[in-house]
């Protein structure tokens, strides 16, 4: 049986890599889409191939920082769809290694607070009314794992921190209305997105997959982790372990 059968789902930046495999993979499992980025180009290719493999999708091209384009994609969503169940925020951009805060442009930190924060705040602040009026759904946020916070810029780390702790304080905030917020922590994603590849390759001696985010992604929007809210988790291969991998950036 499909694991997202019935399920509503606004993902913002679901253009390109881990946004497009989550939106693959959530509609194999049966969700209903509606789709959020900012480049029109590869988000009408992602719907496009949804389309072909038989899934229902809907999309919006613009920027979820902004309050009017979150107000539009929750409206597009609820009445395209009938409701809104699960919101996944996947903001990306401006991973660098510049580890002096001296080279960082002035309006880096401006930038990657609108992209990584804002993205989030404004979404969840307009899917809750809606989740709230059928008793409850799912919002998943994507910070980045420890290494990768810190192997980035301080702007970048900056960004993904806050990121978590938002997470953390609207779980607080909207469990009495049965709303689980999380967070995802991937490590360093610089696998290509597989599109023919159904499950991640078996090893951790490798670097991460697209794929191993979506899967991460499908428990938490699922009605298998009915018990799992404000929690942090890191899809790294081991790397807050130490396991050992190297760190390749190119």
């Amino acid at each position: 049986m499909a694991r997202l059968k019935n399920k509503r789902v606004l993902l913002s930046g679901a253009g390109r890599g881990m946004g497009s495999a989550i939106a693959s993979l959530f509609a194999r499992e049966g969700a209903s889409l509606t789709l959020v980025a900012r480049t029109p180009g590869t988000l009408e290719k992602t719907a496009s191939e949804i389309r072909e493999a038989g899934g229902r999708v809907v999309f919006l091209a613009g920027d979820m920082a902004d309050p009017a384009v979150a107000r539009r994609a929750v409206s597009l969503c609820t009445e395209t769809f009938g409701g809104l169940d699960a919101f996944v925020n996947l903001p990306g951009g401006n991973f660098r290694l510049l580890h002096s805060f001296d080279e960082i442009e002035d309006d880096l930190c401006a930038r990657l607070f609108q992209n990584h924060v804002l993205t989030l705040f404004h979404g969840a602040r307009c899917v809750a009314p809606e989740m709230r009026k059928q008793g409850g759904g799912v919002i998943l946020s994507v910070g980045a794992s420890i290494r990768t916070r810190l192997d980035g810029n301080i702007a970048y780390g900056t960004a993904k921190e806050a990121v978590i702790g938002m997470t953390r304080n609207l779980a607080r905030e909207l469990a009495g209305s049965n709303i689980r917020v999380n967070c995802l922590c991937p490590g360093l994603i610089r696998e290509p997105c597989q599109a023919a590849q159904r499950l991640p390759r078996p090893t951790l001696a490798r670097r991460g997959q697209p794929e191993d985010i979506a899967y991460a992604a499908l428990f938490l929007a699922s009605d298998e982790s009915p018990w799992i809210t404000g929690q942090t988790i890191a899809v790294d291969g081991g790397g807050e372990v130490f396991v050992g991998q190297e760190r390749q950036f190119d």
